[in-house]
């Protein structure tokens, strides 16, 4: 459904009240990465998230999708477009026997949302305000939680959100945000490297899960 302050969030499953949750951008991590994805036809699954999800869900974790998708504001595509992508992509997950908890969309662009200020930069990667309100919605721990993401946005946004670990992968723009990610760890927060979904799986399994 979309918030009135324009951004989107999706039913969110039961709240798991105090909990750590595995935070995950879409476009290069849930799904293949294709510039303003817009049509059904063109969603394919990124390899290993079925994995990931299902590795996640044992344990008793969240798996929530924060993304950008400035699509909307730019005109590229409607809500109902991006609606519709959203649901290939359940479809698709379901096809595996997986889904997300929770799904938070932030449309905002700072040269295509009229009057951008403060507010709409909380809300757009790498601000941390899509993380918090997953937090409000299904209860979480975000100290305890870890962001994967193709981006430097997606883990500078984990680092302002509170949490303490985040894994960039080489999946989408990956390579060549990879070094602008890196530079982001700090003490007390983490960034580690994967090639892909299922190296950052295995850093997970080798306890990369644990507070710095």
């Amino acid at each position: 459904m979309l918030l009135e302050n324009g951004v989107w969030i999706s039913d969110p499953a039961p709240a798991r009240h105090g909990g750590p949750a595995l935070f995950l951008d879409r476009d290069g991590v849930i799904v293949r990465e294709i510039n303003y994805l817009s049509r059904p036809e063109d969603v394919a699954l990124e390899t290993g998230i079925a994995e990931l999800i299902g590795w996640a869900h044992a344990r008793g974790i969240a798996v929530a999708a924060i993304t950008n998708q400035s699509g909307v504001a730019r005109g590229r595509f409607s809500w109902a477009e991006y609606e519709a992508v959203e649901a290939e992509v359940a479809r698709q997950l379901a096809a595996r026997n997986v889904a997300l908890d929770l799904v938070i969309v932030c449309a905002f662009h700072e040269d295509h949302t009229e009057g951008f200020g403060q507010e709409h930069a909380r809300w757009r990667k790498p601000g941390p305000a899509m993380l918090e309100l997953a937090a409000e919605k299904l209860g979480l721990d975000l100290g305890a939680s870890i962001m994967i993401g193709d981006k430097a946005s997606d883990v500078e946004a984990a680092r302002n959100a509170g949490l303490t670990h985040a894994i960039h992968v080489l999946t989408g723009h990956g390579e060549k945000e990879r070094a602008a990610a890196l530079k982001l760890a700090r003490p007390g927060f983490a960034v580690h490297a994967a090639a892909d979904l299922h190296e950052a799986l295995a850093l997970l399994k080798s306890g990369a899960w644990e507070r710095p």
